[in-house]
């Protein structure tokens, strides 16, 4: 790989746009140059670059990132590509027809050695009873859905708690909706054990973030 360093090449370049005052755009290994300057191929950068102007982002434009790889490599992370990688995804289930309003363990397949999934929104469609229990006068019930690592993979448990379909030959449906971050382009803390020494209430030795 060859590489090349930065002021050479300005130098370069400025006494070209100097020397020919009609080239409008100079090109370091193309012919056909894009901007003032372009090089087409590696440079090897050791010192800042200043970048004068920053122009705001405006509808319509396209969301782009820099990231730098574990080879020292700078790749671009264009999230509007729906088949590239991105610093989070939103994926939506559709659970149709489990056992009345409980899906008890629903395989994702997302590894969970390379991704966190976590849900954000979820609601099922059919018409619920409270459980005819001991004091179900009392009962209310909010929708559970959480999920869970089994196998490797994520898992989406979901259900609505004391309460059952009040027909229960309805089929019903779950509308799922998850959030999907990669570990490679997010910070991983790890897991902090929290005694409470039967307390209801605890705080953090020091914040994760300050």
């Amino acid at each position: 790989m060859k590489t090349y360093n930065l002021l050479g090449i300005l130098l370069f370049a400025f006494l070209i746009c100097n020397s020919y005052a009609s080239f409008s755009q100079v090109g370091i290994g193309t012919t056909n140059a894009r901007k003032t300057l372009e090089v087409a191929g590696d440079v090897n950068i050791s010192g800042n670059i200043d970048i004068v102007t920053l122009d705001n982002m405006e509808d319509g434009d396209t969301s782009t990132f820099l990231v730098q790889d574990t080879d020292n490599t700078v790749k671009a992370l264009d999230v509007s590509n729906p088949t590239g990688a991105a610093l989070g995804y939103i994926q939506e289930y559709i659970i149709t027809n489990a056992n009345l309003d409980w899906v008890r363990d629903f395989d994702t397949g997302i590894d969970a050695s390379e991704f966190v999934l976590i849900t954000f929104s979820a609601f099922y469609d059919q018409e619920l009873e409270i459980s005819g229990s001991s004091n179900a006068i009392d009962n209310s019930s909010l929708p559970y859905t959480a999920t869970f690592i089994k196998g490797g993979t994520w898992h989406i448990i979901a259900d609505y708690p004391m309460v059952a379909n009040l027909d229960e030959s309805a089929i019903g449906t779950w509308t799922v909706k998850t959030l999907i971050f990669s570990k490679d382009l997010s910070k991983q803390f790890g897991t902090i054990e929290i005694p409470m020494s039967n307390s209801t209430t605890g705080s953090a030795a020091s914040p994760l973030i300050n």
